[in-house]
């Protein structure tokens, strides 16, 4: 008799066995094959883990948060150390000023050397025509209305003699100040003397048609002419130089754009030593520490996120004919002691195993399991507590 109740005793404990092996492997959870059958199930809360990590190598500065504290989208938790971009953020910012100062300077280029061409074309006009009247007054004999004409042209002489001299002042002043090259004092000083030069030759034509002109003089008179002319052709010549100061400008605006984009680059890199947190949740793990080298894409902080929470039941197939999508339940939190609200938001389109093997008393066919994922955001629920479903009758219309 005592042989017997030990094979008794002994086949009740390998039945034991296989029954809690069946209930601790059953997908979905603890219980989810025997909570089936009792007409709930049971599963754990789970939720979307972000693993953050730096987009750059570097040594940790510092780390702002520790295991279980609270984060928020947008939190500072981490930091790389930045001294060296700070330095080569200083010199690309001082790159950009100066490309910037470049484009100022070749901006007055332009300016100055087209007001400079302009004068100097206008003056050589004014000097051909007055060369060129004092010629034909010299062969044909000064009148009164030449003498008048010629009084006329050294006003007009005059003027452009003042005007090369404040030009010249003016150049002066601006290649002190760094504005201009020296190239333009020097081609303003030379109009200027060609300016001074024009007008005591006019002084003098006046004087000698008010007193009469010899060979000489007449010879002196097509000296001018040749020489206006010439200073003519070189005016209109030296106004192609605006073009080049325009290409000038060009290229330091050109500078200033790849000062610029040096400068957001070395903005975007400090940028990266920042690790913020991308959602809301709970620090599940920090794996480095403060002063720590750290490689680009090395996982340094782990983040439970808490706006998407969820939990996945592993229902037969006689249990989920009465639930549809987006359909609303309630779920009972043993830890808690109390009930939170649900939203099934998917049922797997297929199965995924068999939950129960055909046997007499089933007949030829086997019951199947599909997993119906329920959303349980913004309950307050922490991951991995565990989770209970009552369903209502078998599911079966």
């Amino acid at each position: 008799m005592s042989k017997a109740r030990s094979i008794i005793g002994i086949t009740g404990f390998v039945a034991c066995i296989v029954a809690l092996g069946s209930y601790l492997l059953a997908p979905g959870g603890q219980g989810t094959a025997m909570g089936s059958q009792l007409g709930s199930t049971v599963s754990v809360v789970e939720g979307n883990e972000v693993d953050l990590a730096f987009k750059m190598a570097g040594s940790i500065d510092s780390i702002n948060v520790k295991e279980g504290d609270q984060v928020k989208a947008g939190d500072l938790v981490a930091q790389l150390s930045s001294d060296e971009l700070l330095a080569k953020r200083e010199q690309a910012a001082a790159a950009y000023q100066l490309a910037q100062v470049k484009v100022e300077q070749a901006n007055k280029g332009v300016t100055v050397t087209a007001e400079t061409s302009n004068a100097q074309v206008s003056q050589a006009q004014a000097t051909v025509s007055a060369a060129t009247a004092q010629l034909q007054a010299n062969k044909n004999g000064a009148r009164p209305e030449e003498v008048a004409q010629l009084k006329a042209r050294l006003v007009a002489t005059q003027n452009g003699y003042d005007t090369a001299k404040k030009q010249k002042e003016r150049m002066e002043q601006l290649f002190a100040e760094g504005a201009v090259p020296k190239v333009n004092v020097e081609q303003a000083t030379m109009q200027f003397e060609q300016a001074s030069a024009e007008l005591a030759a006019v002084q003098e034509q006046l004087k000698m048609a008010q007193s009469g002109a010899r060979q000489e003089q007449i010879d002196a008179s097509r000296a001018q002419v040749a020489q206006a002319n010439a200073a003519y052709e070189q005016a209109i010549a030296a106004k192609g130089q605006v073009g080049i100061k325009q290409l000038d400008t060009k290229s330091a605006q050109a500078g200033v754009q790849q000062a610029k984009g040096a400068l957001d680059e070395i903005d975007a890199y400090l940028k990266n030593t920042k690790l913020l947190a991308p959602v809301n949740g709970v620090v599940k793990s920090v794996s480095v520490q403060k002063g720590e080298l750290v490689a680009q894409g090395l996982s340094v902080i782990t983040i439970q996120a808490q706006d998407e929470q969820f939990v996945k039941f592993y229902l037969d197939e006689n249990k989920i004919g009465s639930l549809t999508v987006g359909q609303e339940t309630k779920l009972y939190v043993p830890s808690l002691d109390k009930e939170v609200n649900g939203k099934i938001t998917m049922i797997a389109p297929a199965a995924d195993f068999a939950v129960k093997k055909a046997t007499t008393e089933l007949g030829d066919r086997d019951v199947r399991a599909f997993m119906v994922k329920v959303d349980v955001s913004n309950q307050q629920l922490r991951p991995g507590l565990s989770i209970e479903w009552q369903l209502e009758g078998d599911g079966r219309k």
